[in-house]
């Protein structure tokens, strides 16, 4: 019985493992506690002491995703297993299977979400499907049909009375796959592809890496026909590329693809600095994240990066990107570092890169808030305003399904600071790193806030023992005692983005950023 923490899948395994002790007389089972993903160490001990295995629970769209790829790697040691999934989850699961490899995993589909019913209801749903989970393990059900092919040749041809009819039949074509991000797209004719691949100067079909969340090989050509439908030009193509290799980050790969995976409404936004964003006229002043004519190589580059992880990746709503509501931070934001009328180093050099190095960095974010005041007194004052705006959302204090990699949670703030208040903090002292340091300290919460949310999983006893004393203090203690919202200073990044009123915007983020160069061999003069 493997469990990867999500709440009342343990309910459920030890109710079939029970039951199938029961049933199955001379059968043992063995319950193990796993997190999302399970740590290849304890698959290793599962296929070492196991015959078959029932894995759950698949519920939400990261968790549903990993608990597949466990179940492929126990399928590749040659170990049955069958995933115990919700309704609603199906095409995820199908999905991450192609993706990982091993396209038939086996699931039993019960019919509702674990972590919306009671234990006494989580129950009852596993026992009602545990006839299929003991025909499935013995190889009696019917085997998954294997995925149907893409029914569209390699090329496509579209007519049309007009040009206008022509694009219309293409975009119809299109946008009914869900291959375009909802807007009307350029044709990626091979003209157009060609044009873009001929100005990089890369041989084209050379595999790169491979895109999230679905592992898709990327090639400049694939990228570049991401980059023709949304009508960005080859020196743009340079700053999508880097966007798409920053997310190959060994330390963040399995994070990042978690999230773009996620029920909650995570989405990446990319910061581009250095002289080729200047040339290209990435707007990272006024208005810079929105739209219209001055974020038009914004819009473009943004476009590109969601229909690469769209086509590429199958970051597709309902098959791999699980999002219950979404968030319109999916039109992926591209915005350009004001380092003009910065007072402070530009972002990039704390990656270790110099103030005039191209790269771009890739934020995971989690919502967002105006920080909007009417004034300040003093630099100490200003940072003290600033972090009024922060909150638990996105906080540290996690359960137990990151394993014990929760204790490390790497979840933080983006905070998008306006030239105006920049100038006023480096003015009083407060430089950068300053900034993250009295952030950090004056942005607690009540003891009270924090835990709220963890109460019903610290209940069912599955918080982290460290966070034991926060529940115990009295009623009292929980409103007065504040505790920091993120694990140390160094979680705050800071950009200075805007123009000339003071007024920010924080972002909860739950990844450390990663900052890689732009590829000096792909660089061309912008048109």
């Amino acid at each position: 019985m493997l469990w990867n923490g999500k709440p009342n899948g343990d309910v459920a395994l030890r109710a079939i493992g029970s039951a199938i002790e029961e049933r199955l007389h001379g059968t043992r089972t063995l319950f193990y506690s796993g997190s999302i993903p399970c740590d290849r160490e304890l698959l290793d001990q599962v296929i070492a002491e196991c015959d078959v295995v029932v894995a759950c629970t698949a519920d939400c769209g990261s968790c549903s995703s990993w608990i597949t790829h466990d179940a492929s790697v126990l399928e590749r040691a040659g170990i049955p297993a069958v995933v115990v999934a919700s309704k609603g989850f199906e095409e995820d699961i199908a999905a991450s299977a192609r993706a990982f490899g091993v396209p038939n995993v086996q699931t039993v589909v019960v019919p509702e979400v674990y972590n919306n019913i009671t234990a006494e209801a989580s129950t009852r749903q596993s026992l009602d499907a545990l006839d299929r989970i003991i025909a499935t393990l013995e190889g009696a059900a019917d085997a998954a049909e294997p995925p149907a092919g893409l029914d569209d040749p390699a090329e496509l041809r579209f007519t049309g009375a007009d040009p206008v009819g022509l694009l219309g039949a293409y975009n119809d074509h299109f946008l009914d796959r869900d291959w375009g991000d909802g807007y009307p797209l350029l044709p990626p004719t091979p003209e157009a592809v060609d044009a873009l691949v001929r100005r990089i100067g890369a041989d084209p079909d050379e595999v790169l890496f491979t895109v999230p969340p679905g592992n898709g090989q990327a090639t400049p050509r694939k990228i570049a026909i991401a980059c023709a439908m949304a009508g960005t030009t080859a020196a743009e193509m340079v700053v999508v590329e880097a966007a798409l290799r920053a997310m190959q980050d060994p330390a963040q790969r399995v994070r990042f693809r978690t999230m773009l995976m996620s029920t909650s409404a995570h989405a990446p936004l990319v910061l581009v600095n250095g002289r080729h964003a200047r040339a290209l006229g990435i707007n990272g002043g006024r208005g810079c994240i929105g739209p219209g004519a001055r974020n038009r190589v914004n819009l473009r580059i943004g476009r590109a990066i969601v229909l690469a992880l769209k086509n590429l990746g199958a970051w597709y709503p309902g098959v791999l990107d699980m999002d219950t509501i979404g968030s319109v931070r999916k039109n992926i934001v591209v915005v350009r570092e004001n380092d003009e009328e910065s007072p402070w180093a530009p972002f990039h050099t704390g990656a270790g890169f110099g103030p005039d190095d191209d790269t771009v960095s890739v934020f995971i974010t989690l919502g967002e808030s105006d920080v909007g005041f009417q004034g300040h007194l003093d630099g100490d004052q200003l940072a003290r305003s600033i972090s009024a705006f922060d909150t638990v959302h996105g906080g540290y204090f996690s359960n137990l399904f990151g394993g014990s990699g929760a204790k490390h949670s790497p979840n933080g703030r983006l905070l998008l600071v306006a030239p105006p208040h920049a100038e006023a903090l480096q003015r009083d002292g407060i430089d950068r790193e300053r900034l993250q340091e009295l952030l950090f300290e004056y942005g607690h919460q009540p003891v009270a806030r924090v835990i709220e949310i963890w109460r019903k999983l610290h209940a069912d006893g599955k918080t982290l023992p460290e966070w034991d004393w926060l529940f115990e203090l009295d009623a009292a203690a929980q409103r007065e005692r504040t505790i920091p919202v993120v694990r140390d200073a160094a979680q705050y990044s800071i950009a200075v983005c805007g123009s000339t009123r003071g007024k920010d915007l924080l972002m909860p983020t739950s990844s450390p950023p990663i900052t890689t160069g732009l590829r000096t061999d792909w660089i061309v003069e912008p048109d």
